[in-house]
């Protein structure tokens, strides 16, 4: 199927396209600001690349968070456009997970800088017997890096939270082993999930999918 997928929800901006077979064509970029322009721009990149128009696409999906407030809103501001106006199934994916696919591994432990001494994080495990082909371990949660529990054996770390507090989190940054440093959610990884959901049957009650802030109040 042609499915577009959008990730905004941390410091990287990316959109994604996949095609026939395993094809995934993306356009990625780190920018602290201007989300909102640079999705627009490579959605139309993407869409070119390929040589389709919107009307050519079959679903759109998008980083449904945790992740950035406004980051999140802006992403599922343009996924439910484009699914609105052109009739399209939406799928919002965790950004947690779409760490997990990136890492390459079986089992990890995402976290993102939630800012204010907090990570947004989880545990995930690959299962194969389910549409997203992750399992959680332990739901996405807020809290502070102290109160994240360490790694067991068989986990990878990934993640800005990794980056900003891995001494809390008791792993070396020379710890190649445990910790993947410098990852952010792509939308090429949010395709893939996505791709899998829907070639399931697995899709959502319609075109309004709510977003996962996990903190939705700051005082």
């Amino acid at each position: 199927m042609n499915l577009l997928a959008i990730d905004t929800a941390t410091e990287a901006c990316s959109v994604a396209l996949s095609g026939t077979g395993d094809t995934i064509l993306e356009r990625f970029q780190i920018e602290s600001r201007g989300h909102s322009n640079l999705v627009l721009t490579m959605t139309e990149d993407v869409l070119w690349e390929a040589g389709i128009s919107r009307h050519d696409l079959d679903g759109i999906a998008f980083d449904s968070g945790p992740g950035s407030f406004t980051g999140i809103r802006i992403g599922l501001g343009v996924a439910q456009g484009l699914a609105l106006a052109l009739d399209l199934p939406l799928l919002g994916v965790s950004s947690l997970m779409a760490l997990a696919e990136g890492s390459g591994v079986n089992a990890v432990l995402p976290a993102i800088d939630a800012r204010m001494g907090e990570v947004y994080w989880g545990r995930l495990a690959r299962d194969q017997e389910l549409a997203e082909g992750w399992v959680w371990r332990d739901e996405a949660r807020v809290s502070t890096p102290a109160a994240v529990p360490a790694l067991v054996a068989d986990e990878i770390g990934v993640g800005s939270g990794w980056d900003g507090y891995s001494d809390a989190f008791g792993v070396s940054e020379n710890d190649a082993q445990r910790w993947l440093p410098g990852r952010c959610p792509r939308a090429s990884d949010i395709a893939r999930i996505a791709c899998r959901c829907f070639d399931s049957g697995v899709v959502s009650g319609g075109q309004i999918v709510p977003p996962i802030y996990i903190r939705d109040a700051v005082t």
